[in-house]
């Protein structure tokens, strides 16, 4: 386990750390292009992508999608107490600390300790979490969310048309799935990379500065598990499906929520400082599953 955790994150950490080295040698990641590129383009691919990849009936899918969006629904009312506690503006913080790295970290995690049999549940509550991501996301850090503008979105219209496809049980030809493969594929090594570019040019005036980021650090991961377990008591899943669901919401602040946060003109910095912190968190959670 612990040998196909370290492969699925080297990849990970290194592309961080190349988009580092590039953040503070060229302006590669300068502008708002290169994120709309993977907003607009990549997300979209992945996700119809993804969806049409996995190996599961819509009623499972169905329930998947059910109590993800009902974990949502309770991430999002507790953190935003949370947040008015703490004095802060509940727009810029709420997508960060809602969301977890369900994609290019949870599904790794998840292949680690479960199997390949975990993949399609593990894939269908990361592709709600990413329709979230443009929708509670962009409607916090915009100030702007219609349901004409959510319609026009692309990743719920990725996934709407993936479930219709599976509904209907049509599969698209091979060239079709290739290309959107190809297109999804430039989404986590950029998103990735713009990260470690984030990191690289952080400027902290001391050590007061951490305190906020650390604490959302461990916020992130537990608060996330805690919910999910409390969920479950009132929804409950089948074994495979629960550890999954419990998994996949105990992981860390997502790359999108930096993303998003650079593009909107939200706490970045902040964002991007969060994320490698609670990435170790979630590694923590990681292992007590896979003792557990």
């Amino acid at each position: 386990m612990i040998q196909t955790l370290s492969d699925a994150l080297i990849p990970l950490l290194s592309l961080i750390a190349i988009g580092a080295v590039l953040g503070r040698k060229t302006d590669f990641f300068d502008g708002r292009a290169l994120s709309g590129l993977v907003t607009t383009v990549g997300i979209p691919a992945l996700l119809l992508h993804s969806v049409l990849s996995m190996d599961l009936g819509i009623f499972e899918m169905g329930e998947l999608v059910g109590v993800t969006v009902l974990w949502l629904v309770a991430m999002s009312a507790v953190t935003a107490v949370v947040l008015v506690l703490m004095g802060l503006p509940v727009r810029s913080y709420l997508p960060a600390l809602v969301h977890p790295n369900t994609g290019n970290m949870g599904v790794p995690v998840c292949f680690a300790l479960f199997g390949a049999q975990s993949l399609g549940f593990a894939m269908v509550i990361s592709s709600v979490i990413q329709v979230s991501h443009f929708t509670l996301g962009i409607g916090c850090l915009s100030g702007r969310l219609s349901l004409r503008a959510m319609l026009k979105n692309g990743p719920v219209l990725a996934l709407i048309a993936g479930a219709i496809l599976l509904a209907l049980k049509v599969q698209p030809p091979g060239p079709v799935m290739t290309t959107l493969d190809m297109l999804g594929s430039i989404t986590v090594p950029v998103m990735l990379m713009q990260l470690g570019s984030s990191i690289a040019n952080l400027r902290f005036s001391g050590a007061r500065e951490m305190l906020r980021p650390l604490v959302f650090s461990f916020y992130r991961p537990l608060a996330g598990l805690a919910v999910a377990a409390g969920l479950l008591l009132l929804w409950p899943l089948e074994g495979l499906q629960a550890q999954v669901f419990l998994v996949q919401c105990a992981m860390s602040v997502a790359v999108m929520s930096y993303v998003l946060a650079v593009r909107y003109q939200g706490p970045a910095q902040e964002i991007a400082l969060t994320i490698p912190i609670s990435l170790v968190v979630s590694l923590g959670v990681a292992v007590w599953f896979s003792l557990w």
